[in-house]
């Protein structure tokens, strides 16, 4: 279907996939399953939660990228994010009222703040994200 997969997993069960397609088709997100479950990348005891698999698989080298797989916070996603030590938020400006309303109903279960963020993780260059990432979770 010309498009990249980012398999979703639950430990080590393979849960779902999604697809980004690489030739401009539509949709540009496919996912190819239901389960809800979120795609994770890393292994760091924080996470940034940000929308698409590529932005959380940029990251997370520094920090776990979690992706919501669009803007809506479920209640499986929120069984994983309560498994961290610390949760950002980095939804792309124009979600930024629904990243609002993710804070505060995480900062009730797990320490969360909330990321502005002028690009996507996914079109900031290697020292950009680096830097933007260390100004927020190193200190």
């Amino acid at each position: 279907r010309n498009r990249v997969v980012f398999i979703v997993k639950d430990g080590n069960k393979v849960v779902d996939a999604v697809g980004r397609a690489v030739d401009g088709r539509s949709p540009k997100w496919y996912r190819y399953g239901n389960d809800g479950y979120p795609f994770v990348c890393g292994r760091s005891n924080s996470v940034v939660v940000v929308e698409d698999c590529a932005s959380a698989c940029s990251i997370s080298h520094h920090v776990s990228g979690l992706a919501l797989l669009g803007t809506n916070l479920l209640e499986s996603h929120i069984d994983v994010l309560a498994k961290y030590n610390r949760v950002f938020v980095a939804l792309d400006k124009d979600a930024t009222d629904k990243a609002i309303d993710m804070v505060k109903t995480l900062c009730r279960i797990v320490p969360t703040k909330l990321m502005v963020l002028s690009r996507d993780f996914k079109n900031m260059t290697k020292d950009e994200r680096n830097d933007y990432l260390r100004n927020y979770i190193d200190r």
